[in-house]
């Protein structure tokens, strides 16, 4: 595989690692005004979030085993862009609608968490896995690409969670975030896949054998030497 879809891989799970902890860091400001922002609304944000993530890693492992396209992954980014958007349509009635059903707030928090954030985490989950099976062109690299891939997911999750902390609630407010994340999600989408063709003219083919001379070239070799 040549650099630039690396590249392409890399940053694609650099985002979509910077949109996941953005959006865990919102899912603990909606639930607030319903639920309060002690330690079962964040403690249900974050268990929902693993949670999902683990079923992510699962199904995208299984599906990049079976379809190990780029169209697959570029489709999996667009499935959790498309999760979000009935979040930032309706948040505060999904959780204004499980804090009405008058149950204790940590189980109420627990299920508006997980009504709003399981699907867009499982799809983001998914990413990686299918990203490490693109990376992969030997058992040998496996380690490698799953170590480097993870590294930059990681980094990306930090940057999104401090910028979304420390900059964009204060600066664009939940409902902007939200549908700021599905844009970013579709344009990581669109580019993945546009750059997945612009980048095949530079990948490395495979050198063609040396064709071997038949017997009549042989012959005529040798009588144009005997000649000679």
């Amino acid at each position: 595989m040549n650099l630039g879809r690396r590249i392409l891989l890399y940053f694609t799970a650099f985002a979509c690692g910077w949109v996941m902890m953005g959006l865990e860091i919102l899912g603990g400001r909606i639930l607030s005004p319903d639920f309060g922002s002690g330690v079962y609304v964040w403690g249900s944000v974050i268990g929902v979030f693993l949670l999902s993530l683990s079923v992510g890693y699962l199904v995208g492992g299984r599906l990049s085993s079976r379809f190990p396209s780029v169209v697959g992954l570029a489709v999996t980014v667009v499935l959790a862009a498309a999760s979000v958007v009935p979040v930032a349509l309706w948040y505060p009635q999904i959780s204004g609608w499980f804090a009405d059903l008058g149950l204790h707030e940590r189980w109420g928090a627990l299920l508006a968490a997980g009504a709003m954030f399981f699907l867009p985490s499982v799809f983001l989950g998914m990413v990686s896995p299918y990203c490490i099976r693109l990376l992969t062109e030997s058992v040998d690299r496996v380690g490698s690409a799953a170590g480097t891939l993870y590294a930059v997911s990681t980094v990306g999750s930090f940057l999104g969670c401090i910028h979304t902390s420390f900059y964009l609630i204060t600066w664009l407010g939940i409902h902007a975030i939200l549908w700021l994340a599905c844009g970013v999600l579709v344009a990581v989408a669109v580019l993945l896949a546009a750059g997945w063709r612009v980048f095949a003219a530079g990948a490395p083919t495979a050198a063609r054998p040396a064709r071997k001379p038949d017997g009549v070239s042989v012959r005529l070799a040798a009588a144009e030497e005997f000649e000679r």
